[in-house]
């Protein structure tokens, strides 16, 4: 039943997360003067299956202005491309928040 669960709460956030990040990125392509800081952040994730990893990879790639460019599994690292990283630790308490944890559940790896 915590997989059912966590299943709906990821769908739900990741629609949210959906519509959070396309604002943002809108507001970053449409006013030119909001400056952005393109970077590569490197995401440290808890022990997960390769398909964990590969799910978490593909949330944080749909979601707009994120692109995971690289998974190491023997780091348990995501490489990730951010349109705006001015804050990255926000950006990665949000990966962790509200992807990661549900991803865990999912995968049968105890949060």
């Amino acid at each position: 039943m915590k997989r059912v669960a966590a299943a709906v709460v990821l769908a739900v956030s990741f629609v949210w997360q959906l519509v959070v990040s396309g604002l943002a990125t809108v507001r970053i392509i449409l006013a030119p003067c909001v400056p952005a800081q393109p970077v590569l952040m490197r995401y440290e994730f808890a022990p997960l299956s390769e398909a964990g990893a590969a799910l978490l990879a593909s949330l944080v790639t749909l979601t707009p202005g994120s692109t995971v460019v690289d998974i190491d599994m023997e780091t348990r690292s995501l490489l990730v491309h951010l349109l705006d990283g001015r804050d990255q630790a926000a950006a990665a308490d949000g990966i962790r928040r509200h992807f990661e944890r549900h991803v865990r559940v999912l995968c049968g790896v105890q949060p």
